[in-house]
């Protein structure tokens, strides 16, 4: 009988440990497949980036190349110029277009960012750790 107590417990807990593991898997494997559905990249011509020294402020076009609707915010989608994250970010759809859904340019203005002259790297980042680079010149 101790022997057979013993076993349903051991049974018990090996099982409990397996649906634990099984929904960990589930859940990676969906994070996974959406990360591999999105994709971006970053539209704008580096020779003649759009800066306006005056306000300070970056535009880029960036397009949803993926099958998937990308969130916006800044919660979703990170700017980073040589390294330093920016915040101050608006967006804008394009005309009669509600969400980031693939073949989407979307306009990201960067404000409160100042480029002397020089070279420059620009990432964009979004949710799910999907980038894309290019480097510019400010000239």
């Amino acid at each position: 009988i101790a022997a057979i107590v013993v076993s349903v417990s051991v049974v018990g807990a090996l099982i409990t440990t397996t649906n634990s593991f099984s929904k960990d898997i589930k859940k990676m494997g969906n994070s996974a497949g959406n990360t591999m559905l999105t994709n971006i990249k970053i539209a704008n011509d580096p020779m003649a980036m759009p800066y306006n020294a005056t306000n300070n402020t970056l535009a880029l076009y960036v397009m949803n190349t993926g099958s998937t609707t990308i969130p916006v915010g800044v919660p979703y989608i990170t700017v980073m110029i040589n390294g330093t994250a920016f915040t101050n970010l608006a967006f804008v759809y394009p005309k009669n277009v509600k969400t980031w859904a693939p073949d989407v340019v979307l306009t990201i203005y960067v404000g409160s960012v100042t480029l002397p002259k020089q070279d420059y790297t620009l990432t964009v980042l979004v949710k799910g750790g999907v980038t894309d680079t290019i480097s510019f010149r400010i000239s």
